[in-house]
């Protein structure tokens, strides 16, 4: 039986004095350390490590999973909130003064900073070889994550935070290529100098497999970058390791899910019956992921925010305290059938297909119980089609579904008024107005 391993999600309140703006001071109390000085130790160290973990589980996982879920049709808004209807309909009806944006900027590049202040400061501290790889291999997995997510949503954005503010953007294949080094190096670290105990019992506890999470991420953003044979090598890792534990989120009374806390616990979104799909996407019947996530008819989206039939939400996010995965069995299987059909190799692309929708023992019950596909196994077209649908279905409100429907539907035409039907309503967003006001380096507006 494969262990399932939980992140443990509690803030120090050092990490939290990092996360917040401060401003200049004038004085000095001998009993509060700075900041300088907190990031100069181990234990300072630890504590905003702890704390990137909690702010990324219960407040950035949020935004990771809403913005995108919204414009693409998994999540059905139910409440008039400005900034959610602003993202159902999308096109030009979304500007940059949206909240609906400018949080998961915010909170992306908060995590970011907090990641890098790890990083920068690894070096300064008295540590062993195995608490130094580790503390980097972890700020630098948190960075890509967060650099990975961002560049999802914007055209291009900041691989390094600035403290003046005027970060210099970088455009989606640089940014992809900082998150495959950064990846690279983490594991490399740990490959050279083991996790330490006291890194692992401190930091990670029992509850997160560090680099079968960061070789997870390198297949992700492998195939994203079009690194189809880095991709699939990648995953195999993943796959083929002895320890198979999956990383998770996990959440408690005082931290709870926060997709839970937008969806069940309120009355603001409510995930779209058929995970959204349409057409020759929608799940097959007897498809078992559709009783994973989905619960019972729970009315439908408002009018003016398409009027689509909304579900119970289930999966991931039924309870206060369920727990989330930071990837899935079944997205590597899929990232290599992708990768393989991408490269022709359409045999091997059809046997990875199918060991998804064949698969009845996923460690996490991601179960399609399907048989397997009989569609043209000579048709690439086909076959990526097939590979898209199972995504969407696998990988429901994992933060991907904008990401792949770009890929998989490149020439997808997106309104420029507003719509609330389309697979995806944007390409990319705008920048938030906030940021622009701030950097004279914010980039020109994408046309949607």
């Amino acid at each position: 039986m494969k262990n399932i391993l939980n992140i443990r999600i509690w803030i120090a309140p050092l990490a939290l004095m990092l996360m917040l703006a401060s401003c200049d001071k004038d004085f000095v109390n001998p009993n509060s350390p700075t900041e300088e000085v907190v990031l100069n130790t181990k234990d300072g160290l630890y504590a905003i490590s702890i704390g990137l973990n909690q702010y990324y589980s219960t407040v950035v996982m949020r935004q990771i999973v809403e913005a995108p879920g919204i414009t693409t049709r998994e999540l059905g808004v139910t409440n008039t909130f400005l900034n959610i209807n602003e993202l159902a309909k999308g096109g030009s009806e979304l500007s940059g003064e949206s909240g609906g944006i400018t949080n998961p900027w915010v909170r992306l590049l908060r995590a970011k900073g907090m990641a890098e202040a790890i990083i920068d400061n690894v070096d300064n501290a008295d540590l062993s070889a195995g608490t130094k790889s580790g503390l980097l291999a972890y700020a630098n997995l948190y960075k890509a994550m967060t650099l990975g997510y961002l560049v999802q949503m914007f055209e291009q954005v900041p691989i390094n935070n600035a403290a003046d503010g005027q970060a210099i953007f970088s455009d989606r294949a640089a940014v992809l290529a900082e998150c495959i080094k950064l990846l690279e190096q983490g594991r490399d670290g740990i490959a050279a100098n083991p996790i330490s105990d006291e890194f692992s019992s401190k930091v990670l506890g029992a509850d997160m497999d560090l680099l079968n999470t960061i070789n997870a991420y390198l297949s992700r953003y492998n195939l994203m970058a079009g690194n189809y044979n880095d991709a699939i090598s990648s995953a195999d890792v993943v796959l083929g390791a002895v320890n198979q534990n999956i990383s998770m989120l996990n959440y408690d009374a005082n931290n709870v899910n926060p997709i839970w806390n937008r969806t069940v616990n309120s009355d603001d979104l409510n995930p779209q019956s058929n995970f959204g799909l349409m057409d020759a996407h929608i799940p097959e019947v007897g498809d078992g992921r559709i009783a994973f996530y989905l619960g019972a008819d729970a009315g439908t989206a408002l009018v003016d925010a398409g009027g689509q039939p909304l579900s119970e939400m289930l999966g991931f996010f039924a309870t206060p305290t369920s727990s989330i995965p930071l990837y899935l069995k079944g997205e590597l299987l899929l990232n290599k059938a992708e990768a393989h059909a991408r490269l022709d190799n359409l045999t091997d692309a059809l046997i990875q297909l199918n060991l998804v929708r064949m698969k009845n023992d996923d460690p996490l019950g991601v179960n399609a119980n399907l048989p397997a596909w009989t569609g043209d196994i000579n048709s690439k077209t086909d076959i990526l089609e097939e590979i898209y649908k199972n995504r969407a279905i696998e990988m429901f409100l994992t933060g991907m579904r904008l990401e792949d429907s770009r890929r998989f539907h490149p020439d997808f035409s997106v309104l420029q008024e507003a719509n609330t039907t389309n697979e995806r309503n944007r390409n990319f967003y705008p920048y938030p107005t906030v940021e622009r006001e701030n950097n004279s380096n914010t980039p020109v507006d994408p046309a949607i």
